[in-house]
């Protein structure tokens, strides 16, 4: 058995139908006139511009939403034309691998990307990393973390192949450097104390949108 989602081990909700963001870099083609195609970013204030069509607020929208946006706009300018939505870098698909890594960074996630593989991208286990301990940190309701442990010695050898879980969206892997237990009370408050006296991971949750009440 491979890398798994885990249902039920660490609750998040669903993805839905990706929605654009600020950031996020989009194609937009299309068939019969390729002299319009366009590759942009959306603008802070969630907005784009194209030929023929004044800004527009695309930030929240699907791509469907938007090719249905694009093709009400552009059907007062042109005949016999198709609109194409490509996503080339999604903002909003990271994940933040630190910790005992040898590179420390923010990872576009793309298809499944699983614990393992997410360390692997960040060059690897640094030679103080304890293996067996590894913290998945994932939003939970109202964007609080959520964390557990998670045995990757186990993956790496064969016997666990289940415990490399799939990542999503704004996923923290973080590789401790000593055993921190898997009791979930003395796992919350070793990332509690993590995230408030270690300004490097303040700066990650905050970046991913986390909601780290000290209470």
């Amino acid at each position: 058995m491979g890398p798994q989602v885990m249902e039920g081990a660490l609750e998040a909700e669903p993805i839905a139908d990706y929605r654009l963001r600020p950031g996020d870099e989009i194609q937009v083609k299309f068939f019969y006139h390729p002299e319009l195609n366009e590759t942009m970013r959306v603008g802070p204030d969630g907005k784009i511009s194209l030929e023929l069509i004044d800004e527009l607020l695309v930030a929240g929208l699907t791509r469907s939403q938007l090719d249905g946006l694009l093709t009400q706009e552009y059907d007062r300018y042109l005949e016999n034309f198709s609109i194409s939505i490509i996503v080339r870098e999604y903002s909003g698909l990271k994940v933040y691998v630190g910790g005992e890594v040898n590179q420390p960074q923010y990872l576009s996630l793309q298809g499944n990307m699983s614990i393992l593989q997410s360390i692997v991208e960040a060059q690897g286990f640094s030679r103080f990393a304890e293996k067996r301990s590894v913290v998945l940190i994932r939003k939970g309701p109202a964007n609080r973390p959520k964390a557990m442990t998670i045995d990757l010695e186990s993956v790496i050898d064969g016997t666990q192949l289940e415990n490399d879980i799939y990542l999503k969206p704004s996923d923290i892997v973080y590789v401790p450097k000593t055993w921190i237990g898997k009791a979930n009370k003395f796992v919350d408050q070793y990332i509690r104390g993590l995230f408030f006296f270690d300004t490097v991971m303040q700066g990650v949750g905050y970046a991913l949108g986390y909601n780290w009440v000290n209470d």
